[in-house]
């Protein structure tokens, strides 16, 4: 690689001609153990001058990924008596060697036991190309990746130049028995520890999923008017608003005399709602009979999805919707 450098004399007198070397370190400081990589030849210099130049170092091959510093030295070689010999130095960091992440992660939502397609893309933000590997992905009830996640499975990633990507796709069960809820996937670079990297904790990213199917009250129709002992007709659609498919559940509609669904508001009628794949909606109607000895007023109807919480939802805090009603005396 190319490196540059600026050795000056800071000393009032002329610093005769003299060598930079640079050398490879695993730490700021030059000793013995330090791999010298390059030098070049720095002319003679006045008082406060200068000169800049650009030099050619060589890596070792051997050279492990990890992170090092370049330090530059002038005066390499103690030809030139100086005022101070203890400033002769300055260091860079550098990174050496591949670097595996995962850029970017395409997860949809799913049901349990359903096969899916999630899209990565593995990319090399080192500065050595990098052998090939495997990204591997990972079903996790949090944020953090453990040996308690589950392996979904694996894809493979060809060998990789310094700045390049690899994007592919891989199909993944969701083992039968997830409960259903929100849950992260994760995509992990270099999943089999075959490259040696600068970093090794960059090689994670995660898309959230949402696993199990939910139902909601999509629509609801009733009339805008009616008397206590009355029977109206009432519409609704169930749908199922996510991946995973819905058994047989309830839907039941109640009267109450506020929009939200409490132990003190009456249930009125039910009917049966049909198994609902992912999407799949149920419209039908039903007679609700208004309570004889309700006074007039102002109330809410309202129809509350799987009542009877037979089916595992992602969500259970989106069953239910309300519209007024105006009841009169009989």
């Amino acid at each position: 690689m190319s490196v540059s450098d600026t050795t000056r004399n800071v000393g009032g007198g002329t610093a005769p001609a003299s060598t930079t070397r640079f050398y490879l370190s695993t730490n700021g400081l030059l000793d013995a153990g330090d791999v010298p990589v390059g030098s070049r030849t720095v002319p003679a210099l006045a008082g406060s001058a200068s000169d800049t130049a650009s030099t050619s170092v060589t890596i070792p091959a051997g050279v492990a990924a990890g992170i090092y510093y370049l330090i530059a030295s002038a005066d390499a070689d103690h030809v030139v008596p100086e005022l101070q010999e203890v400033n002769n130095l300055l260091s860079r960091t550098i990174q050496i060697g591949p670097d595996l992440t995962i850029a970017s992660l395409t997860v949809p939502d799913a049901g349990a036991g359903q096969v899916v397609t999630v899209t990565d893309t593995t990319r090399n933000v080192g500065g050595g190309a990098s052998g090939a590997s495997t990204t591997s992905y990972y079903l996790s009830a949090n944020s953090v990746l453990d040996a308690s996640d589950v392996l979904l499975g694996s894809r493979a990633v060809v060998p990789l130049a310094p700045g390049t990507a690899d994007t592919g796709s891989a199909s993944l069960t969701i083992p039968a028995g997830t409960p259903a809820g929100l849950y992260y996937v994760f995509a992990k670079a270099d999943a089999g520890d075959a490259v040696g990297e600068v970093f090794e904790s960059n090689n994670t990213l995660y898309a959230l999923m949402r696993v199990g199917p939910d139902l909601v009250i999509a629509a609801l129709t009733v009339p805008g008017t009616t008397s206590a002992g009355a029977t109206i007709t009432v519409t609704d659609t169930t749908r199922n608003i996510a991946a995973g498919t819905a058994p047989a559940s309830t839907t039941r509609f109640y009267l109450s005399t506020n929009a939200s669904l409490d132990a003190s508001d009456v249930p009125l009628a039910s009917r049966a709602v049909p198994v609902l794949a992912s999407g799949a909606s149920d419209t039908a109607s039903t007679s609700v009979t208004i309570p004889a000895g309700t006074s007039a007023g102002t109330y809410y109807l309202i129809a509350s999805a799987d009542a009877d919480n037979v089916v595992g939802e992602f969500q259970e805090g989106n069953n239910t919707f309300a519209r007024t009603l105006q009841v009169t005396s009989p």
